[in-house]
């Protein structure tokens, strides 16, 4: 510390030149996150095959290994979008004619000058089997299907230039599609980044002029972790750009929570740490004894909160992963407490305090000395009081979820828009249908390849989650009228080969001009590869895409091709499910696996740097057992709030892994804060040293815990459901351990051990237990 003070100026000057530096030459996070940051499914499920599957029946090169995401998705050459024209009043002939002729005028631009990259357009209009598919019952809304070639442009670029290709249109239009609701998700992602720095910056000030009442002291926190995250964000950037390193639309909403919140945290602990010996005297030497004592708490903290944020690297799942940035940003905070925060210290001294600086003795906690008291006096009042309040939110607790993106972002957007108008004049399936691929070793562009397809859809649209199947054989839904009585004939034919024993001589007749005719070969360009290998069939599902009940249904629908495709000319084809159905039924498996996997390495991590820390396995155990009540009870009061009472169907799907994370990472840091400062204080009985840390720490814990709260409630005006449940779940947590696990149940633990709290370890004896004597020489 002291080589450290010698160079301060030095290490200010190299701080403040590589944070400029690499600001100024990092790449932009925001179009990274674009780029590369969307969520994906590895290579080896069925959503991430089909993919592969489309891309090669598109004649695009699939890649051999890695995994296939929605970054892959974007390189595409075609996407999928559906143009929405909606009149609440319903739409007039006018309105119908404006349309067309927009639409006509649009296509000969593209056809003779590609602008937009609309590869192929389908609209109902003057297409009588159409109309019935694509405009609405009541008549207010008409859907047309595009495809879009990416052009090399961003999603956000293909965006706006498909709504200049209709602008023109004096009819309301709204696009919608995956990738459109994924662009907006990160739109609304960036705005609601930008909110959550300012709230965040803000808050931190004012809670910092309260706790120091000075002048200067906050400023010292908010300069630490500015210029580390800075430091830290651009590091991020190069490596996601040059190695791909994991990114999604959390990461930088994570690293500046995480960071600012136990920066803060931190930097709290260490200067009450330097007011508390600076009142001693030397200042040199205060900030020699605040690293050595509370600056060894802070090291391990900050240790722990690394491992927890490590550990997602073992995630297989790209979303997860992504979380590992916050790992990288605590590295380089932790070196910026160690080298920024004592030029402070050694610069300012007394002044740090100014203007309230005579008393330099921080106050104790009588709150928590009450609480200690307490539940040593009266340990199983304690435990019953921590029992009663905990109970109900972990009986209640059913651990429901959500996959809806569309409840991420709100209905401002115009994708929503598009998607609500298609579900409320068709069905939510429409806007989002789910697609089987396969792919077989001949060509089915054939009479028996036909019956083989409908036989299939049939199947399908025989289960009640499923509203329609559209295929080679029923490009509109109903089965071609000119197949109907082929298909019928070589059944008839099939069943009198089957009781009577003869020779099946093929039956029915194939119509003769089927496969020739220009209107059959535009079908089969659709729903099969030019090599007529590989078929598409659109599955539309009765419920919304996103719900529970259509992650289910894709179950069923698997089993019901295992049980088909066997009794057909393509027994042998590979087959995949894809779509958003599909993709975020495999998401539910991968995250549950990862989920269990993760929590598992991240505890085991925490524990061995609590055991080296306590020198205890007894602490080590009750600490992480509090941290995991913590967790679910919180859990509980999210569930309370976001489903019984504003009525969502669930918690998003990924927010319990974020949550845990977050929660265990960052509250093992409050046990730290009190059980090492009670190890410094083992010479006395195990009572009056856990009293003495809970006084001293308790105010620096309940304001930490204010501070990193309000960090993460500064997600809340984000406006994105996920960032508003994980702040919900932090806060509760946050609230929950500070003011009853730790200051309750942590005392109740200790009393019921007592010396064996150090088990297997050996405690010093208390002096006061030694002869009168000898403690006077002593």
């Amino acid at each position: 510390m002291k080589t450290i003070l010698k160079f301060k100026w030095l290490i200010l000057v190299l701080w403040i030149a590589a944070a400029v530096g690499l600001t100024i030459q990092a790449p932009s996070m925001e179009t990274l996150v674009r780029e590369k940051g969307q969520v994906g499914v590895p290579d080896g499920y069925s959503s991430s095959l089909a993919e592969d599957f489309l891309k090669e029946m598109n004649g695009e090169a699939t890649e051999a290994s890695g995994t296939s995401d929605a970054s892959d998705s974007d390189a595409m050459s075609e996407m999928q979008a559906v143009l929405v024209f909606h009149n609440e009043n319903g739409l007039q002939p006018e309105d119908y004619q404006a349309i067309g002729e927009g639409l006509s005028a649009l296509m000969q631009t593209e056809s003779s000058s590609p602008t937009y990259g609309i590869t192929k357009l389908v609209a109902p209009l003057g297409e009588p089997q159409l109309e019935e598919q694509m405009i609405s019952p009541d008549g207010t809304t008409m859907l047309t299907l595009l495809s879009v070639a990416d052009l090399d442009r961003t999603n956000a670029e293909i965006r706006d230039d498909l709504y200049k290709a209709v602008q023109d249109i004096p009819v309301d239009h709204y696009y919608t599609g995956s990738w459109l609701i994924d662009e907006d998700v990160i739109e609304s992602s960036q705005e609601g980044l930008k909110k959550t720095e300012y709230i965040t910056v803000v808050f931190i000030l004012l809670i910092l002029f309260v706790v120091f009442r000075s002048a200067i002291a906050p400023f010292i926190p908010l300069l630490t972790v500015g210029i580390s995250y800075i430091t830290a964000q651009s590091v991020v950037a190069f490596l996601v750009d040059g190695i791909d390193f994991p990114l999604s639309n959390f990461t930088q909403i994570f690293m500046v929570a995480v960071m600012f919140g136990i920066g803060t945290d931190y930097c709290i602990l260490l200067i009450s740490r330097f007011k508390e010996e600076l009142a001693k005297g030397d200042k040199i030497q205060a900030i020699v004894t605040t690293y050595r004592t509370a600056g060894k708490t802070v090291l391990f903290s900050g240790i722990a909160v690394m491992i927890g944020f490590a550990s997602i690297g073992f995630s297989t799942f790209s979303l997860y992963k992504s979380a590992v940035a916050v790992a990288v940003g605590v590295a380089f905070l932790m070196l910026a407490l160690v080298t920024i925060v004592p030029f402070f210290m050694a610069v300012l001294g007394k002044s740090i305090f100014w203007p309230v600086n005579r008393n330099l003795d921080h106050g104790h906690s009588k709150l928590w000395e009450w609480a200690g008291k307490s539940s040593l006096k009266r340990p199983l009042l304690a435990f019953l009081a921590v029992a009663i309040l905990s109970s109900p939110f972990l009986i209640t607790y059913k651990g429901t979820l959500s996959y809806n993106s569309l409840d991420e972002i709100g209905d401002g957007y115009n994708s929503v828009k598009a998607f609500n108008l298609i579900s409320d004049g068709f069905s939510a399936g429409e806007a989002l249908p789910t697609q089987l691929i396969l792919k077989h070793d001949e060509p089915l562009a054939s009479m028996e390849g036909l019956v083989s397809i409908e036989t299939l859809s049939q199947a399908i649209l025989s289960l009640e989650e499923v509203s329609t199947v559209r295929s080679v054989s029923r490009p509109t839904g109903e089965l071609l009228p000119q197949l109907q009585a082929a298909m019928e004939g070589q059944q008839q034919a099939t069943e009198a080969a089957n009781d009577s024993q003869t020779e099946d001589t093929g039956g029915g007749i194939t119509p003769p001009d089927l496969f020739t005719s220009p209107e059959f070969q535009q079908i089969l360009d659709t729903y099969m590869s030019q090599d007529r290998m590989m078929v598409s069939l659109d599955i539309i599902l009765k419920p919304n895409p996103y719900s529970e009940e259509a992650l289910a249904s894709i179950k069923e629908i698997k089993a019901m091709i295992d049980q088909t495709l066997p009794n057909t000319v393509a027994a042998e084809a590979e087959y995949a499910i894809g779509g958003v159905t599909s993709i975020y039924a495999d998401l539910n498996q991968i995250s549950s696996d990862d989920y269990t996997r993760t929590s598992i390495l991240m505890l085991i991590g925490i524990a061995i740097i609590l055991i080296i820390l306590f020198r205890s396995i007894v602490m080590t155990l009750y600490v992480i057992g509090s941290l995991v009540l913590t967790f679910y009870t919180a859990m509980g009061v999210s569930e309370l709030i976001f489903i019984h009472a504003l009525g969502y169907d669930g918690i998003s799907w990924a927010v319990p892994f974020f949550a845990f994370v977050i929660l265990i990472a960052l509250g093992v840091d409050y046990s730290i804060f009190l059980m090492d400062r009670f190890n410094e204080y083992r010479d006395e009985s195990v009572h009056d040293a856990l009293i003495h840390a809970m006084k001293r720490m308790g105010t620096v814990i309940l304001s930490a815990a204010v501070i990193l709260g309000g960090t993460f409630a500064a997600m809340i005006p984000s406006g994105v459901l996920s960032l508003m449940q994980i702040a919900t779940i932090v806060l509760a947590g946050l609230s929950l351990y500070s003011l009853l696990y730790l200051p309750f149940f942590i005392p109740v633990m200790v009393r019921l051990f007592g010396n064996a709290n150090w088990w297997p370890f050996k405690r010093r004896q208390p002096d006061h237990a030694k002869p009168e004597t000898e403690t006077g020489k002593s």
